[in-house]
């Protein structure tokens, strides 16, 4: 046995030096770690004429070495093949190679029991030395013959070891900084402000923070939310966010439409498909293909599209109206709606395969009311959007009952009154007087004062039913009560 780490340059022959050359080429051009490994062991194993070769790591945990890649000469298969324990920690303490002619002459290894059972009767180990540690053990035996195994071997392999463990360091360097940087990626859009949506409050960063994610992936998203709380905005973010950023983007409104017309619109027609259709058309799947594709109020959606829809969502695939061609698109479907889409699904009037296929994330937008904080914040917003040009101030009175009101118009009532507010200040500040809202119910505590008690919440909870399109759930959420004592109200009422 020999483990003397001086190489002798006279025993390295011309043919060694060309191996060494063609591996430092193949393992430049390669730029993954695990290649570089087969690469090696490969043309190792025909170099040295071994029959079992291995890559060799060491877990401090366990206090063991565990073989990462193994490759046979086709004799033994991967599982027959086991190793001692002992040779590893050897090369592991003394960081040099280690060469046995002959297990059962040499001292050191006749007696160990595990090259006596695995009837190992060469061995050739070497360390990859990275930073001044061993990174991993490159390990050759015999178990038939022996042959190769010579002193030549050894010096070929040590000077070989240097070129390999610089070639493995630099890759993996190359990867430390790669998820160096996607780390800092990571980190960066967390902290950036998304563009398109105004807000502070927890309610905002929790959207924020769902959005980034949810936009990295393919995944179909529904996009639920009162009416003005800006889920347009939503779905903009997201696919400006995503790997589709720089493809297509279209906003298609299902509300009110005539099922024909849409599905015209969304699928194209053929020519002579039906009067009026003078000439072929491309539908929103083909013009956004590669992109993304916005529905907003979903809801409204008639089954007999929701059919169709589907087939898009499951196989891919588009037929234009009048044709019996499918053509392929890759379009990313984004839903928005207002609407209680698992009571449409009860109620029969929206597909349950359809709305589970649709719903893969549900990302919902807080009303205003539960992000009051933000209101000093869109006010401003809304100020430079539209009237940049002005020097204008809110005073702190016009603030102050800007955050006392229940917006049941969201966000897009916030800016209807800011403008409102624009037109009637004075002196470039908007004071109190100029905040108006659009409730019918009186607002000014002289008014309030003229009814009882009861009157004014029945009045309330009439206009927040009918607010919410007789959705009892999302008034009562509104009102901060229980469903059940709005319905038990709403009976006596009438409603």
């Amino acid at each position: 046995m020999s483990n003397n780490t001086k190489i002798n340059y006279d025993q390295l022959r011309s043919e060694h030096l060309r191996i060494i050359y063609d591996l430092a080429q193949q393992m430049a051009r390669v730029g993954d770690e695990e290649k570089i490994l087969a690469i090696v062991l490969d043309q190792l194993m025909k170099e040295t004429g071994a029959e079992v070769g291995a890559f060799i790591t060491y877990d401090p945990e366990r206090d063991r070495f565990e073989p990462r890649t193994i490759k046979t000469d086709g004799q033994l298969s991967k599982e027959e093949v086991h190793f001692s324990q002992t040779v590893f920690r050897q090369v592991k303490e003394s960081k040099e190679a280690i060469l046995s002619f002959d297990t059962r002459a040499d001292q050191q290894y006749s007696k160990t029991q595990s090259v006596i059972i695995n009837q190992i009767h060469a061995i050739l180990a070497f360390p990859l030395i990275i930073k001044d540690e061993v990174y991993g053990i490159l390990y050759f035996d015999s178990r038939r013959n022996r042959q190769s195994f010579n002193e030549a071997s050894r010096q070929f392999l040590s000077f070989f070891s240097v070129v390999a463990s610089l070639a493995l360091e630099q890759v993996l360097r190359k990867k430390q900084i790669e998820s160096e940087n996607v780390l800092l990626q990571s980190q960066l859009d967390q902290q950036l402000p998304i563009p398109t949506l105004v807000g502070k409050s927890e309610p905002m960063q929790k959207l924020f923070r769902l959005i980034r994610k949810v936009a990295r992936s393919d995944a179909s998203v529904i996009i639920t939310g009162e009416n003005g709380t800006g889920k347009d905005l939503v779905a903009r973010a997201i696919h400006d966010l995503s790997p589709r950023k720089d493809k297509p983007y279209i906003a298609q409104y299902i509300g009110n439409i005539p099922p024909t017309i849409l599905e015209s619109e969304l699928f194209g027609y053929k020519k002579g498909a039906f009067t009026g259709a003078h000439r072929d058309k491309i539908g929103l799947f083909e013009a956004v293909n590669g992109g993304s594709l916005f529905l907003d109020e979903i809801g409204d959606l008639p089954l007999d599209l929701q059919t169709k829809l589907l087939r898009v969502l499951q196989n891919k695939e588009i037929k234009r109206l009048g044709e019996n061609t499918v053509r392929p698109v890759d379009v990313r479907i984004i839903a928005a709606t207002n609407r209680d889409l698992k009571k449409l699904v009860r109620d029969g009037k929206f597909r349950e395969d359809f709305y589970y296929r649709l719903n893969v994330i549900n990302i919902h937008v807080p009303p205003l009311r539960e992000r009051r904080d933000d209101i000093p914040l869109l006010a401003e917003h809304f100020l430079k959007k539209s009237h940049a040009d002005q020097e204008l101030k809110i005073s702190k009175e016009a603030l102050k009952k800007l955050m006392s009101y229940h917006y049941p118009g969201n966000v897009r009532q916030l800016e209807n009154i800011i403008n409102r507010a624009v037109i009637l200040s004075e002196n470039n500040v908007i004071d109190e007087d100029a905040i108006q809202f659009d409730d019918v119910a009186p607002t000014t505590d002289s008014q309030l004062l003229m009814g009882t008690m009861e009157e004014l919440k029945n009045q309330i909870i009439r206009q927040r039913i009918e607010h919410f399109n007789g959705n009892k759930s999302q008034a009562a959420r509104s009102l901060n009560i229980s469903l059940r004592s709005l319905q038990q109200k709403a009976k006596e009422l009438g409603l």
